[in-house]
């Protein structure tokens, strides 16, 4: 193994090496960000998923508040109602407020007052027929002891929220809904009679003037509802908090179930003077309406609510709820002693451009990038050690030419200096003699001024400073002078020159010393590598659509498939073994192949028919 062959293992080793410790770090630090970031989405799940648990919490506390607002205000209307005119007053009550679907008197053992037997109303009667035989055997006051009230829904506990969810929950927009809503619960509730035709058509609340009481619009259920699921609010949690106490006297309390295959929803208290019970009914589908205000206005992104009965109907929703069947992330069933079986679901989406696959797509990136950086080095590092291998051997190729044109230079100045020296001196026997003598030093000085010229030549064509003087020329007639100024010398080498010129005239606009340069560099090459031929043909004539084609072609051992292109590079020589007798400092083609593309043509090396080597210059 060479000394240049081991410094490129050694190098190719070194940047191996840091290759694979930069990428093995690259990927190490790549799993721990993959690991990191895993962690970080699961404690940023598990955070988004307990304030979503608080969140529908407080939403359903919010609906039981709803129709706690909405119980308490009924008993309180229900106990103001005078003793006196009572069946009618129970007729106003139930037809005006649009929470109340039937109003009733019972006596403590469940028999029903009013709606009387002799009423021809069939709401009424439906009442009796539903109601009737539950109150004879187990009326709900009968379960509540003497010296209690009966509570119609537990307190909701308090629940710990985290800080950053406060400020959702509490928003303007959610407080003012809530509290809107609950405000709108406690006035319907509480709308106790219809003024006579006299008093206009206003309705007023019990306990103060009909001009402040509120204005009530035709209530249909399928139009509120579809008014509620527009929005949902949160509350205040210091005003939801404060439980409306019923304002009646004895013992009061609420009743849920279904009978008659429909839910129902009662209220009752006991009149301490008669022993007497009043009750009422509530309006289900009224009421629901009215539940929209219990869910958020405003929810955290990809958060979704509905509030569903004990069928699992939707009645209300709010925010994004997905529509592809998906399980709720969290379900909460709203208190018993409001409306049983009804329930609290909320839903989490996973916020957009968050990855699903535990971080995998990163890692695949990272890995690509990584990867993509180890090629990046190697290829670099392949480029600089390959460019580093090419300077050394041009190097190498310049120390060569260096020698070579020392040597070409040192030929001819011998050859001079001897017979210019035996001249002087007068010891040359005879006028044939000197006059050989006078040839060989005037030979010897083309040569020498050939090798100054190429030497010059390389020179301004390497630092591109060589400028072309493009003139009109007869190509032909600068060829057959070219031929007969080294036919001589070429016949001296051992060739024979056959000329095929065109006999008219072969104008073309170009630089003469380039052309002259270029062909007679072909003939030297000739010369040196293919002598044994005996000849050298030049070939000049008319390109199809303008132009001309010079071809030099010899008869020599000819230039391998594997050199045609490679004969044109600088300081290259096909083989050793076969140049070794021939001097030269392997420019002479390159300098041609430059000087062709700088006048806009081309030179290319193909084997001749029969043997040897083709040389084609093309010229616009």
């Amino acid at each position: 193994m060479s000394p240049v062959t081991r410094r490129i293992v050694a190098y190719w080793l070194l940047l191996l090496v840091a290759t694979l410790v930069a990428g093995g770090g690259g990927i190490l630090l790549l799993k721990r960000e993959q690991a990191r970031l895993a962690e970080q989405r699961a404690d940023t799940t598990a955070a988004r998923r307990a304030a979503l648990v608080a969140r529908t919490g407080l939403v359903a506390e919010n609906i039981e508040l709803l129709v706690g607002d909405m119980q308490a205000g009924l008993l309180e209307t229900l106990a103001a109602l005078p003793a006196d005119g009572l069946n009618e007053a129970l007729v106003d009550w139930q037809q005006a407020n649009p929470l109340v679907r039937t109003a009733f008197r019972t006596l403590p053992d469940g028999t029903i007052l009013y709606p009387a037997r002799t009423v021809a109303d069939e709401e009424a009667q439906g009442f009796r027929r539903r109601f009737g035989a539950m109150f004879s055997d187990n009326a709900p006051w009968r379960a509540v002891g003497t010296e209690t009230k009966a509570k119609f829904y537990e307190e909701p506990q308090s629940r710990q929220v985290p800080e950053e969810d406060l400020a959702l929950m509490q928003s303007a927009s959610n407080v003012a809904r809530t509290q809107s809503a609950r405000r709108d619960a406690r006035e319907t509730a509480k709308l106790s009679n219809r003024a006579s035709p006299a008093e206009g058509t206003a309705y007023a609340d019990a306990g103060r003037p009909a001009a402040a009481a509120p204005a009530l619009a035709p209530f249909s259920a399928e139009s509120e509802i579809g008014e509620a699921k527009r929005s949902a609010p949160m509350k205040d949690t210091a005003f939801a908090k404060t439980v409306a106490e019923p304002a009646a006297p004895g013992r009061n309390g609420w009743a849920t179930g279904n009978t008659g295959g429909r839910p129902y929803l009662l209220g009752w208290m006991e009149m301490p003077t008669d022993g007497e019970m009043r009750g009422v009914e509530v309006e289900l589908a009224a009421l629901i309406a009215r539940l929209a205000g219990g869910l958020p206005a405003v929810t955290g992104a990809g958060e979704g609510y509905l509030l569903r009965d004990e069928r699992g109907r939707v009645m209300h929703q709010a925010g994004r709820v997905p529509t592809d069947g998906a399980e709720p992330a969290v379900r909460l069933p709203v208190a018993e002693g409001a409306l049983p079986g009804w329930e609290v679901v909320a839903f989490l989406e996973q916020p957009p451009g968050e990855s699903s696959d535990g971080g995998s797509g990163f890692f695949l990136f990272g890995s690509l990038l990584a990867a993509t950086l180890g090629v990046a080095i190697l290829a670099g590092g392949s480029l600089l050690l390959r460019q580093a291998r090419r300077s050394e051997a041009e190097a190498a190729q310049k120390t060569s030419f260096v020698a070579n044109v020392s040597h070409e230079f040192k030929t001819p100045l011998t050859t001079i200096r001897l017979y210019a020296e035996l001249l002087e001196q007068g010891r040359v026997a005879g006028e044939e003699k000197r006059a050989d003598y006078l040839r060989t030093i005037g030979r010897e000085t083309q040569r020498l001024a050939r090798l100054v010229g190429n030497a010059l030549e390389f020179s301004r064509l390497e630092q591109g400073k060589k400028k072309f003087d493009l003139a009109p020329l007869d190509a032909g007639a600068a060829l057959g002078r070219l031929l007969d100024t080294h036919a001589p010398r070429l016949a001296e080498a051992g060739l024979r020159v056959e000329r095929r010129l065109p006999g008219e005239t072969l104008t073309l606009s170009t630089d003469r010393d380039a052309l002259e340069q270029i062909v007679l560099n072909l003939l030297d090459n000739a010369a040196k590598y293919a002598s044994s031929g005996g000849e050298v043909t030049v070939e000049a004539a008319p390109r199809p659509g303008g132009g001309t084609t010079v071809r030099v072609l010899d008869r020599g051992p000819g230039v391998p498939a594997a050199h045609r292109e490679r004969v044109f590079e600088k300081f290259h020589r096909v083989d050793d073994a076969l140049t070794a007798e021939q001097a030269g400092t392997g420019l002479g083609l390159s300098i041609a192949r430059q000087l062709a593309r700088g006048l806009g043509g081309g030179l290319r090396c193909e084997p001749r028919e029969g043997g040897g080597a083709a040389f084609i210059l093309e010229l616009p």
